[in-house]
C-alpha cells in the first residue's frame, strides 16, 4: 500500500473515532434532581460530593431550592429528571391528575418535621383560626389531621395558609400564627425565636411522612432503567456513609456547604438533632418499604382513606397506578 493511500486510510479512522467519541458526548445525559434543604435529603450532595454517581458513570446535577414547592414545579414542567419530595405531595398530585410515578420511597421524617404552638394555646380553640403550613398537600395536611383530630377537631375546622418554612417562621415569630407546621431548620428557629413549643412531631406518628424520588411519567418512560439504578444505588451508598460516624466532621462540612447553602452554617449538635430526627432506609429497609404492598403501598391506601373521608379524593388509583418500584428494588440489593 503506498504511504499516501496509508495516510487517507489512517485520517478517515481517525476521523470516524472522533465522531463516534463527539457522538457518545451528545447523547451523555445530566440527570437533574430537584431538592430543598432538608437534612433527609442530604444523601444526594454526599453522593454528589464524593462522586459516587461518577464513579459509575453518570453525570447528575443537585438543583437546590429553599422553597419547597419549587421541586413540584419543577417535575411537572419537566424542568429536572428527579424530584425530592413527600410522598403525600405527590399523592397529592397524582390527585389532581398529574402525570406523576413514584420511584422510590428513601426516608422518612421522624421528628423533623412539628406542630409548633404559642405557649398559651388550648387547642379546641383553633377552631375558625388560620393555621400556618409550608405545604398544603396531602402529605402535611394527613399529619396536621392526626393532631387535630386528638383536639376534637377535623381539618375543615381551620384554616389553612401556606409560606415557604423561612417565611413561615417569621410570621409565627411575629405573632401572625398561633400554630403552625414547619420542619428543621426553620423549625427549630420558630420555636426558639417565637417562643413556641413542640406539641406534635412526625415521630408522634410513625410514617406519616414518608419521603422520596418521584418523576414525570413522560421523563420516566424515556429514562433507561439502569441509569436509575445507578443514581439509587450512589443514594444508598452516600446513606451507608453518613452512617458511619468516621464521616461525620466531612459530612458536616458537606452537609453546610452544599444542603444548607447559602445559610448560615450550623452546630454539630444543630446537626446531630436534624439527623436524629430522620430516618434514612437502609437497603434493607428500602426494599420491604418499597415492595409490593410493603409499606408504602400500606401508606398510600391510609392516605387515600383519608382524603376520601375529607372529601379531597378526585381521582380514584391504587398504589400500584402510581409506584414504578423496579428500580429501587433493584438498587437495594445486596445487603446494607
Amino acid at each position: 500500500m503506498k504511504k499516501g493511500t496509508c495516510w487517507l486510510v489512517g485520517a478517515v479512522m481517525l476521523w470516524a473515532m472522533s465522531l463516534v467519541f463527539l457522538c457518545s458526548l451528545a447523547e451523555a445525559k445530566t440527570y437533574k434532581i430537584a431538592t430543598t434543604h432538608w437534612v433527609g435529603f442530604s444523601p444526594l450532595n454526599v453522593a454528589d460530593a464524593k462522586g459516587f454517581w461518577k464513579e459509575q458513570g453518570l453525570d447528575v446535577k443537585i438543583v437546590n431550592h429553599v422553597d419547597v414547592q419549587l421541586i413540584a414545579k419543577q417535575v411537572e414542567a419537566k424542568e429536572v429528571d428527579i424530584g425530592m419530595n413527600m410522598m403525600g405531595t405527590w399523592a397529592g398530585l397524582y390527585n389532581e391528575n398529574k402525570p406523576i410515578k413514584i420511584i422510590a420511597e428513601t426516608d422518612w421524617s421522624s421528628g423533623g418535621d412539628k406542630i409548633i404552638a404559642k405557649q398559651d394555646l388550648v387547642p379546641s380553640q383553633l377552631k375558625g383560626q388560620a393555621v400556618g403550613t409550608y405545604d398544603t398537600s396531602p402529605a402535611v395536611t394527613f399529619f396536621l389531621n392526626k393532631y387535630l383530630a386528638g383536639a376534637g377537631l377535623k381539618l375543615g375546622d381551620v384554616k389553612l395558609v401556606e409560606f415557604d418554612p423561612e417565611g413561615l417562621a417569621d410570621n409565627f415569630i411575629s405573632g401572625r400564627f398561633k400554630l403552625i407546621v414547619n420542619f428543621d431548620p426553620q423549625a427549630l428557629r420558630a420555636e426558639k425565636g417565637g417562643k413556641g413549643k413542640v406539641v406534635a412531631t412526625s415521630a408522634s406518628y410513625p410514617g406519616c411522612i414518608p419521603e422520596g424520588m418521584a418523576m414525570h411519567a413522560e421523563l420516566l418512560g424515556a429514562t433507561p432503567k439502569e441509569d436509575l439504578v445507578k443514581i439509587l444505588r450512589g443514594w444508598f451508598k452516600a446513606v451507608a456513609w453518613i452512617q458511619d460516624p468516621a464521616n461525620w466532621k466531612e459530612y458536616v462540612q458537606i452537609a453546610n456547604s452544599r444542603t444548607f447553602e447559602g445559610e448560615a452554617p450550623y452546630s454539630e449538635d444543630d446537626l446531630k438533632g436534624m439527623m436524629a430526627a430522620v430516618k434514612l432506609h437502609t437497603r434493607k429497609d428500602a426494599a420491604e418499604r418499597n415492595k409490593a404492598e410493603g409499606g408504602l403501598f400500606n401508606y398510600l391506601k391510609e392516605l387515600k382513606a383519608f382524603l376520601s373521608e375529607n372529601g379531597m379524593l378526585k381521582k380514584e388509583f391504587a398504589p400500584g397506578d402510581l409506584v414504578d418500584n423496579g428500580a429501587v428494588l433493584e438498587a437495594a440489593q445486596g445487603g446494607e
